[in-house]
């Protein structure tokens, strides 16, 4: 007893991990934890149709197994979330002071980036396959907000001419897709089994972009005008204001890289 604990402190941990099993039976799925991010395995067992999920907290899943069968269907998914779509810029409809231009509206704001694709390494020796399906996708990049429609100008009084409209705040850019996960798969083979790369189905592509915001519109030019004195000159209205520039798109999230190899 002396002599197994004193062996567990002095091995290194990714011994002490070593030699366990892991099944997923059919048809369940399996989110996987901290402590399981990175696994030496005796056997790996997925049954038809099961699915294990990588969460957003973990950034992937390394495995090594001795003795590996895989059932029809079977699938590991690791995506992040999309990018939240910007806020948009606040609009002003309160009206500027006698002969001021309108307040400008806020510009909207940025997209966030979409997250990327977690990275899977997989080194198996597989008694039986059909097929395992890899999801590690990028995900979207969110849409910019839009901008705030500009304020109306003051009107126009006895001494001053009435105010142009505030201008248009501009759309917020869009967040950039995330990058696809990288995946990387070495296997032999224990027996006659028959494995091919068309076994192993991947999807590991960028995220598409988001798109950038609508610019706000300009603001109503103040009112003409403005005086009651018969004697002045007639005071014209305001011009409107300008609209805001619509924000750039984001860009689309590199693809990730695959490698499946037999050792």
């Amino acid at each position: 007893m002396k002599r197994s604990l004193l062996m567990s402190f002095l091995l290194p941990p990714f011994l002490l991990n070593a030699q366990k099993d892991l099944t997923v039976e059919a048809g369940a799925i399996k989110t996987l934890t901290s402590t399981e991010r990175t696994l030496t395995l005796r056997s790996l067992s997925l049954g038809d149709n099961s699915t294990i999920i990588i969460p957003q907290t973990m950034d992937g899943w390394t495995v090594t197994a001795t003795d590996v069968t895989i059932g029809e269907n079977v699938k590991i998914i690791g995506q992040g979330s999309n990018g939240f779509i910007g806020a948009n810029g606040t609009s002003l409809s309160y009206i500027a002071q006698n002969c001021k231009v309108g307040i400008n509206g806020a510009n909207g704001a940025s997209g966030q980036y979409g997250s990327s694709g977690k990275n899977i390494s997989l080194t198996l020796k597989i008694r039986s396959i059909g097929t395992l399906r890899i999801n590690v996708n990028g995900t979207a990049g969110g849409n910019g907000g839009n901008g705030g429609n500009g304020g109306k100008g003051g009107p126009a009084s006895c001494t001053c001419d009435a105010g142009a409209g505030g201008r248009g705040g501009n759309g917020g850019p869009g967040g950039s897709g995330g990058r696809g996960g990288n995946v990387k798969i070495i296997y032999s083979k224990i027996g006659n089994v028959t494995i091919s790369n068309s076994n192993f189905l991947i999807q590991n592509s960028g995220g598409p972009m988001g798109y950038g915001g609508f610019g706000g519109q300009g603001g109503q030019g103040g009112a003409g005008g403005g005086c009651t004195d018969p004697k002045a000159a007639v005071r014209p209205a305001g011009t409107p204001g300008s609209a805001g520039l619509s924000g750039s798109r984001g860009g689309m999230g590199i693809n990730g890289t695959t490698t499946i190899s037999v050792q």
